[in-house]
C-alpha cells in the first residue's frame, strides 16, 4: 500500500495538534487549580457546582442581611438603654419631689430637671439608625415619630413593623411603632381613668366614657371636675390647656355632661345613707392609655402648680403617684421591647455560628468537585509533553523518507 506525502503530513498535523491541544489544556488546569474549566469537561460535576455556588451566594447574602439586622438592633438597644437610665433618673426625681419639706420653689427645680429628661425623652424617641432612617416609626422611616404638643406629645409614624430576611426561612423585625415603647401605659382597664381626690369629703362616684357621636372631638387632654363651695355646682377644666370647658353648673346625680367627646357622669354613692358630693370635691379624668410625653408632662405641671394647703399637698401626692405607676408601666414597656431586642440578638449569632458552617460545608463541595489533583496533573502533564516530543521526532523522521534518499 502506497500513502501519499499530503497523507502523511496531515495525518501528522493532526496528531501533533491534538497533543498540542491536550497540553494545553492541562497547563491551563494547573494554572487555574481547576481540574473543570468548562461544563464540557464534566457536565455533571458543573451542575452540582452550579446549584452549590447558588446556595453558597444567598448564604452569604443572608450572612449580609444579618450584619445588617446586628446593626439596626443595636443601634434601637442603645437607644432604650439610655430611655431606661432615664426613666429611672425620672423616678429618683419624682421621689425627691415628694419631700413634704421642699418649698414650691425647689419643687420648681425638679421640674426644670424633669424637663430636662423630657427633652432628653423626645430626642431619643426620634433617634435615627445612623443612615437617615427614624428607629421608630414603622415604615415612615423619613418622619420623626413624635413632636412636642401642649400636653406631651404627638405620634406622627404608623403602625408597621419592617423586617429582614435572614435565613432561608426566617425574618427578624428590624424596629417598631414608637406607640408599643412610648405609649401603651394603661392607667385603666377602662377608657377612662377617673380617680377622685384624697381630699374629698363627699362619696360621689364619677365614671367617663366616649361618647360616640361627638368621638372626633376627643383631644386626649386630662380634664378635673371640681364641686364649689357648696358641693351643689361643678365646672369641668381641661387640666392640659387650663381652659374651663364646662361653666359652674348645677349638680344632678346621675345626670351626664358631655364635653370633648366624653360623658362625664357623677351620681351619689348608693348607701344607706346616700352621700352626695363634698364642699370642694374632685374628680380627675385621664386617657385610659396615656402616653411617656403626657405622664412627665403631667408630673411637671403638678410640680409647678403652688402647694402652700393641705388639700393642694394632697393633690400633689396624688398626682405623683400616679405619676410615678405611669412611669412604672412605661419602664415595662421599654424592658419588653428590649428582652425582645436581645432575642433577636442572640438569634442572630446562632444563625451567624450556622451560616459559616454551611459556608465551609459549600467550599468543601464545591472544592471536591472542581479543585485540580496537582500530582496527577503533573503526571499527566510530563507524560503528554514527552508524547508530543516524540510525535514530533517521529513526524520529522517519517516525512523525510523517500525513494530518492533510498537510492542516494
Amino acid at each position: 500500500m502506497r500513502i501519499s506525502t499530503s497523507t502523511i503530513y496531515e495525518s501528522g498535523g493532526a496528531r501533533i495538534s491534538d497533543l498540542q491541544v491536550g497540553l494545553n489544556k492541562t497547563q491551563q488546569q494547573i494554572a487555574a487549580g481547576r481540574r473543570v474549566l468548562t461544563p464540557e469537561d464534566d457536565p455533571i460535576a458543573s451542575a452540582r457546582a452550579l446549584v452549590i455556588s447558588q446556595s453558597d451566594s444567598l448564604n452569604t447574602q443572608f450572612a449580609t442581611n444579618r450584619q445588617s439586622a446586628k446593626n439596626n438592633l443595636s443601634v434601637s438597644e442603645s437607644v432604650l438603654s439610655n430611655v431606661t437610665d432615664t426613666l429611672h433618673n425620672i423616678k429618683s426625681l419624682i421621689v425627691q419631689a415628694g419631700n413634704g419639706t421642699f418649698s414650691d420653689a425647689e419643687r420648681g427645680y425638679v421640674a426644670q430637671e424633669l424637663q430636662g429628661n423630657l427633652d432628653q425623652l423626645m430626642g431619643l424617641a426620634n433617634s435615627t439608625d445612623g443612615t437617615g432612617n427614624y428607629l421608630f416609626s414603622g415604615f415612615s422611616t423619613t418622619v420623626a415619630p413624635y413632636t412636642k404638643k401642649l400636653g406631651g406629645a404627638t405620634y406622627n409614624g404608623d403602625q408597621g413593623q419592617r423586617y429582614l430576611q435572614v435565613d432561608t426561612s426566617r425574618q427578624l423585625p428590624l424596629s417598631g411603632a414608637g406607640t408599643a415603647i412610648f405609649e401603651n401605659i394603661r392607667t385603666s382597664p377602662g377608657q377612662f381613668n377617673v380617680q377622685s381626690n384624697p381630699s374629698n369629703v363627699g362619696a360621689a362616684v364619677a365614671a367617663a366614657t366616649i361618647n360616640t357621636a361627638t368621638s372626633g372631638s376627643l383631644t386626649g387632654n386630662n380634664y378635673e371636675v371640681a364641686f364649689d363651695n357648696l358641693g351643689t355646682s361643678f365646672t369641668v377644666t381641661n387640666k392640659t390647656t387650663g381652659a374651663v370647658v364646662v361653666p359652674l353648673t348645677p349638680y344632678v346625680s346621675g345626670s351626664t355632661v358631655t364635653v370633648d367627646g366624653i360623658d362625664l357622669k357623677i351620681t351619689d354613692s348608693g348607701g344607706p345613707p346616700v352621700v352626695a358630693p363634698g364642699p370642694g370635691d374632685k374628680f380627675s379624668v385621664q386617657p385610659g392609655n396615656q402616653n411617656l410625653f403626657e405622664t412627665v408632662t403631667d408630673i411637671i405641671n403638678a410640680l409647678n402648680t403652688p402647694a402652700n394647703t393641705v388639700a393642694a399637698k394632697k393633690d400633689l401626692n396624688a398626682a405623683l403617684t400616679q405619676g410615678n405607676n405611669n412611669i412604672d408601666k412605661s419602664l415595662n414597656n421599654v424592658l419588653t421591647v428590649r428582652a425582645q431586642l436581645g432575642t433577636s440578638l442572640k438569634e442572630i449569632d446562632d444563625l451567624d455560628s450556622e451560616g459559616d458552617a454551611k459556608s465551609v460545608a459549600y467550599k468543601q463541595d464545591l472544592s471536591a468537585l472542581l479543585d485540580l489533583d496537582y500530582a496527577k496533573a503533573i503526571t499527566e502533564l510530563n507524560q503528554q509533553q514527552t508524547t508530543l516530543q516524540a510525535a514530533q521526532q517521529s513526524f520529522v523522521k517519517t516525512s523525510g523518507l523517500s525513494l530518492f534518499d533510498y537510492i542516494r
